[in-house]
């Protein structure tokens, strides 16, 4: 069987340290595959939340300090500005063989439409495709009043969270070496 290749689809998350879709992808190949960090921009996918001036010198900064953080590591950040995310995703995993695409959640409407339309056309292609809760203590639809309902309160949503069965997972440390695609 031939190496597997997980491309990591970088978002909102930039980071190394606690991020399960990095995390995920580096522990998966296990040292019999390569990992492919990549950061794609698509500003007419951006719509009304399009970032200002401000957010995208910010944007610019985290993603520098994000590829110094992945090419110490072994494979360095790759950065594209596509017209749409399906299609950067979808010649990336051509150009490397990638058969696994591993992101973290967003929570925001617009996303959360866009993100289930992908990864429905992604996984009707044949990819592995797999998405993880990188902000937040239990994902939003975990966590109901006792009559099924969204909380209203802060208050009692948090004695919810306190009285849940699972703990929330630990921070995560990021990986020691990634290896980047042939």
């Amino acid at each position: 069987m031939g190496k597997t290749c997980t491309i990591v689809w970088f978002r909102r998350d930039f980071r190394v340290e606690d991020n399960p879709a990095l995390a995920a992808a580096a522990r998966g190949v296990g040292g019999e595959g390569s990992v492919l960090p990549v950061y794609i921009w698509c500003p007419s996918e951006e719509g009304q939340f399009y970032p200002g001036r401000v957010s995208r010198w910010w944007v610019k900064q985290s993603l520098l300090h994000l590829h110094h953080s992945l090419q110490v590591m072994g494979s360095p950040l790759v950065m594209i500005k596509a017209q749409d995310t399906l299609s950067a995703l979808l010649h990336c995993a051509r150009s490397t063989g990638a058969t696994r695409i591993f992101y973290n959640h967003l929570y925001d409407p617009v996303s959360l439409v866009r993100d289930h339309k992908l990864k429905q056309r992604l996984l009707d292609q044949g990819f592995t495709v797999q998405s993880f809760n990188g902000d937040l203590l239990y994902e939003p639809w975990e966590v109901y009043d006792d009559n099924g309902q969204a909380f209203t309160t802060f208050d009692a949503y948090w004695e919810k969270c306190l009285s849940m069965p699972v703990e929330p997972e630990a921070p995560l440390l990021p990986p020691k070496r990634l290896v980047l695609p042939e």
